[in-house]
């Protein structure tokens, strides 16, 4: 059902308010207004402030919705025509690019939103960043930011690093170089980090190599090392190590990384880790490879080694003697 009204000399009606100077409009199938492209200044008054949305194109900013909408009417997102401070929840920062749940509280901010193309490159948005700072208590920093995700009640939910950009993180395995950026849980506890390098994690089943060669980082709302609200490992990827299960009937079970077709690289192929699971309620892990397998901890005997490689550097079940895998291994606490 249609939510909005043209009216003369290029404006339009919304529920917002009235648009001047407007360009184009796009609809959802069902009819309601989905954006509209401006061409003159407008001013929207929101619950981060007064917002003026994109109007004036250049070749770093074009194709853009300058006001998107959500199919009630409310708005969903604003391009902004130039970067401008934004009152958010932690204090004033800079945006060209804002988001809004859908009862207008803020969503996403982006301090930067300029198009990478042929025109325009990374690094030429890299030079237009300014570095903002932060201190979390398990993280204290100065970086360029991506963008910050905010959740419902205007607390952090996650924070995106510039490519390019690395961070230190306190977690309970110690500090960990992080990529990317990492995530929150609304109470305020570290969710997530994407890991910058390889890094040795302890888990219930012995030492794992966490890193993710193929994290692509669009935002740090879920990462490939995840934790427990108490801190503890989640989720991980896993590269580099092969995990073998010894089951209570004493039959193995072995788990690779798998190798899939490039999506950028005809003829190619790209390595995926291990995705390994943990199920602290349960005692349960579940393991993700060339083969997936669930198991309860207790158990099981596991054995973790180098990929593509004989030797095992860790193992971990509860009876060392009784696995017939090797009889070389460090027994894991």
């Amino acid at each position: 059902m249609q939510n909005f009204q043209i009216l003369e000399n290029s404006s339009l009606q919304t529920p917002f308010g009235v648009f001047a100077g407007v360009t184009s409009h796009v609809c959802y199938p069902t009819g309601q207004l989905e954006g509209v492209t401006l061409a003159e200044k407008n001013m929207m008054l929101t619950h981060i402030g007064e917002l003026v949305p994109f109007y004036s194109e250049t070749e770093r900013r074009k194709n853009k919705y300058s006001v998107e909408f959500y199919k009630s009417g409310t708005v969903k997102a604003v391009s902004l025509d130039r970067q401008q401070e934004i009152n958010t929840p932690i204090g004033t920062l800079p945006a060209e690019l804002v988001t809004f749940y859908e009862s207008g509280a803020l969503s996403r901010l982006f301090p930067l939103d300029g198009k990478i193309s042929g025109f325009w490159s990374e690094e030429d948005e890299r030079r237009l960043h300014i570095p903002l700072a932060f201190d979390l208590g398990f993280t204290r920093f100065t970086a360029r930011i991506s963008a910050i995700g905010f959740f419902q009640n205007g607390d952090i939910r996650s924070i995106t690093l510039f490519p390019g950009e690395t961070i230190e993180v306190l977690t309970a395995y110690g500090t960990i170089v992080v990529r990317n950026g990492f995530s929150l849980y609304e109470t305020g506890e570290l969710a997530s980090v994407e890991p910058d390098v390889p890094t040795p994690v302890k888990t219930p089943i012995g030492a794992l190599t966490a890193f993710d060669p193929n994290a692509i980082g669009i935002n740090a709302d879920s990462n490939s090392l995840e934790f427990y609200p108490d801190g503890t490992v989640k989720k991980l990827t896993v590269s580099g190590n092969t995990i073998a299960v010894q089951t209570p009937d004493g039959h193995m079970e072995w788990f690779h990384s798998r190798k899939i077709p490039h999506p950028l690289e005809d003829e190619a192929e790209q390595l995926v880790g291990i995705v390994v699971s943990f199920d602290a309620a349960n005692g349960t892990v579940e393991i993700k490879g060339d083969r997936s397998g669930q198991f309860v901890i207790k158990d099981c005997g596991f054995t973790v080694g180098k990929e593509n490689a004989t030797e095992t550097y860790a193992c971990s079940p509860a009876d060392c003697a009784s696995c017939s895998l090797c009889g070389k291994g460090t027994l894991l606490q």
